[in-house]
């Protein structure tokens, strides 16, 4: 019995365990239900919040933006203002620099002007004390200073125009002056000029001019010669060349016929100068340039002294017209004659470097007399 009432109670036990157990999960299921409900209402107010916070954000990030481009114009203008005022605070001070600058330039001029003004001052004294000894001076002052200047301009005609023949003029003019003071202490000075007379009185003296002109003559009579052409011989007349029909002139006929074939044939002449080849109008034209270039070359050494290059250019020239003009011509026989005249001129080297009396004369002019050789300024 007892065992029968056991399956009894335990089916029971169990249908109160499976009863409590369906009551348990009744309510854990009503739960489930309400927050798959919740969670299906729930993601639209979370879209709009979310949507809502990057509008915020986005706002907040230009408006930070805008206020940073603000402060940053707000710094460039303050900058501005600074630079401003600095050069506003700098004006001032560079204006006094520029003023003073200025004023030291002024001062720096005015005492230059100043000594400017003094060395007049000075040199207006000098005059002064030079025209006071000048009248005090004898009046054969002025032979003396005239007497310097003629030695002055012997030497320019001596050294610059190769004239010796004119600077002995000039040095006996000179001499002529200091005799004229008539005082014996100008002794040693005479002595120095005399001494330069004889100097320049040795060398040669060429007629340089003379000689420029004659060359000129030759030039203009390049035009008027003939070059040396071969002359052909005369032809023999028709008349000679006939053969007679008479047999006794057998001999002449027989001549005549051989002279005939061999002028056909040969060409004989007979020229008793050079045989030179005959030139073009071109090539006389250079040859007549050529030879006026030499002799206005010859014309340039006589100004310059120069005997080498003087005697080259004519000797030159006279080969070319000897070579390519007529020789028997007479204006060729003329120009010829002339470069042989003109070649024999002599320039003597003028070895004078300086006259003995230009310092005696310079302390006449100077000092009123000659000084002592110890007390001559050097």
């Amino acid at each position: 019995m007892d065992n029968e009432k056991a399956p009894a109670e335990q089916l029971q036990h169990q249908e109160h365990a499976q009863a409590s157990t369906e009551a348990t999960t009744a309510p854990s299921q009503s739960s489930n239900d309400t927050a798959v409900a919740t969670q299906a209402r729930s993601p639209w107010p979370m879209r709009l919040g979310l949507l809502l916070v990057t509008l915020l954000a986005i706002a907040a990030l230009a408006a930070s933006f805008w206020l940073y481009q603000q402060i940053q114009q707000q710094q460039l203008q303050n900058q501005q203002l600074q630079q401003q005022i600095v050069q506003a605070q700098n004006a001032p001070t560079q204006q006094l620099q520029q003023l003073s600058q200025a004023l030291q330039t002024q001062q720096q001029q005015l005492g230059d002007t100043q000594n400017t003004l003094q060395k007049m001052q000075q040199t207006e004294e000098q005059l002064g004390t030079k025209v006071a000894a000048l009248a005090q001076r004898h009046p054969n002052h002025w032979l003396a200073a005239e007497a310097e200047y003629l030695v002055r301009l012997a030497g320019r005609k001596l050294w610059l125009e190769k004239d010796p023949q004119t600077a002995v003029g000039l040095l006996k003019a000179a001499d002529e002056r200091i005799a004229a003071m008539q005082e014996s202490s100008l002794v040693p000075l005479r002595r120095a000029i005399a001494e330069d007379i004889t100097a320049v009185s040795e060398i040669k003296n060429a007629d340089i001019a003379g000689t420029v002109y004659a060359l000129d003559g030759v030039i203009a009579k390049l035009e008027k010669m003939p070059l040396n052409r071969l002359q052909q011989q005369d032809e023999p007349e028709a008349d000679d060349q006939q053969v007679t029909t008479s047999l006794s002139d057998w001999r002449t006929n027989l001549a005549k016929t051989w002279r005939a074939l061999k002028d056909d044939f040969f060409t004989i002449r007979k020229v008793s100068t050079d045989v030179t080849p005959l030139l073009s109008g071109k090539q006389e034209w250079y040859l007549e340039e050529n030879i006026r270039n030499k002799l206005l070359q010859a014309q340039l050494a006589l100004y310059q002294y120069n005997e080498l290059n003087y005697r080259q250019s004519i000797t030159l020239a006279r080969k070319w017209i000897q070579q390519y003009y007529d020789l028997e011509d007479s204006s060729t026989q003329e120009v010829l004659a002339s470069l042989e005249a003109l070649a024999s001129l002599k320039l003597d080297a003028i070895t004078v470097q300086q006259f003995n009396s230009s310092k005696q004369l310079k302390q006449l002019v100077t000092y009123g007399n000659l000084l002592p050789n110890e007390e001559v300024a050097p």
